[in-house]
């Protein structure tokens, strides 16, 4: 099995120097340095190192979020997903915002229900996300047990914390991606929920054009996991095996890779999912959405990459943040994971 990333002793040093810990190298850690490296690997290699990274699926996500969360809040914004445009004069805030509310319309939900969002986001793993959440919804008024509040705990959405047929409904909205598996996720949730009651996810999946023999497959797949602290992604119909084999009655499915229409100008594309991600900032409808896709192209990212080596130099910011950041962008070469 390919080595991984040796770490105490690039910790410790890098801690004395700025007091801050190494969250770059801590995340490194969990991949191999071929795979740190972007290079090539042997499919039996990346195969081995794959399997043996799902045992510790949760450790690998408290490091992702733990490094990456205060830059998703202030590049992207507060809702770590992306979502379709089926209409391509929606701003990227409206489009999410649609997606949510879509997502609760299909669920059937109503006002008195009980429900869960299980990764919630900036609520995620870590304790200082989790006080973050608190914080945020202290702010809005929001914290607390009465009607129309929210709760917040820490745990694992493999081992929740509830006892049986406590909620009226759950929700995952690209959350449970990060688990080890996803029967084992969705046979917890339909544990904590009531007899009748409804669960809703969006995950990502990989189409049935995948192939683990395919080592352009396999890169791709690997690239995606690595620049999202995931530790294995599935196919559309192994996530669907796996919702069944919960014991959970599936009612409604949809690929939303798929959900787009043409723009009323019949010159103009398609927008796809992953325009606002892809640098390209002519299918913008403002200037908020402008300057957000603009941080996004490749010059701005080299850019982005000296700033943090230099902030790292003189200690502002920890060691091993840049490497990650400049290579966690999607390439165009792994976008064929979708339906286009």
């Amino acid at each position: 099995m390919p080595k991984q990333v040796p770490k105490d002793k690039a910790q410790a040093q890098a801690k004395a120097k700025t007091g801050k810990e190494d969250l770059g190298t801590k995340y490194a850690a969990h991949w191999t340095p071929a795979e740190n490296a972007s290079r090539s690997q042997a499919i039996a290699d990346v195969e081995v190192a794959w399997k043996e990274r799902r045992k510790n699926y949760a450790t690998v996500a408290e490091d992702y979020y733990n490094l990456t969360t205060d830059n998703y809040e202030i590049g992207w914004g507060p809702s770590f997903h992306f979502c379709p445009f089926p209409d391509p004069t929606e701003s990227i805030d409206a489009a999410l915002t649609r997606h949510q509310h879509f997502l609760a319309y299909i669920m059937g939900l109503k006002p008195g229900m009980r429900g869960l969002d299980a990764g919630c986001g900036t609520g995620g793993p870590s304790r200082e996300i989790v006080r973050r959440a608190i914080k945020y919804a202290k702010e809005e008024g929001l914290l607390g047990d009465g009607p129309g509040q929210a709760q917040y705990q820490e745990g694992d959405f493999m081992h929740l914390p509830f006892p049986d047929n406590h909620f009226d409904f759950v929700y995952a909205i690209e959350a449970t991606v990060h688990a080890s598996s996803l029967e084992a996720v969705y046979t917890e949730i339909a544990r904590v929920l009531k007899p009748g009651g409804v669960f809703g996810v969006y995950d990502w999946l990989m189409t049935d054009k995948f192939d683990d023999k395919n080592e352009m497959h396999v890169e791709i797949r690997q690239r995606i996991e690595r620049g999202n602290g995931v530790v294995g992604m599935s196919t559309v119909t192994e996530g669907l095996d796996a919702f069944r084999a919960s014991g959970l009655e599936m009612y409604h499915y949809e690929n939303m890779a798929l959900r787009v229409a043409p723009s009323l100008d019949p010159k103009a594309k398609y927008k796809r999912w992953w325009h606002c991600i892809d640098g390209n900032t002519s299918q913008t409808t403002n200037w908020t959405d402008w300057w957000l896709v603009f941080r996004l192209k490749k010059s701005f990212f080299r850019v982005g990459y000296g700033l943090t080596w230099v902030m790292m130099e003189v200690g502002i910011e920890a060691r091993g943040m840049g490497s990650f950041q400049a290579k966690g962008r999607l390439s165009r070469l792994e976008r064929i994971s979708t339906n286009e």
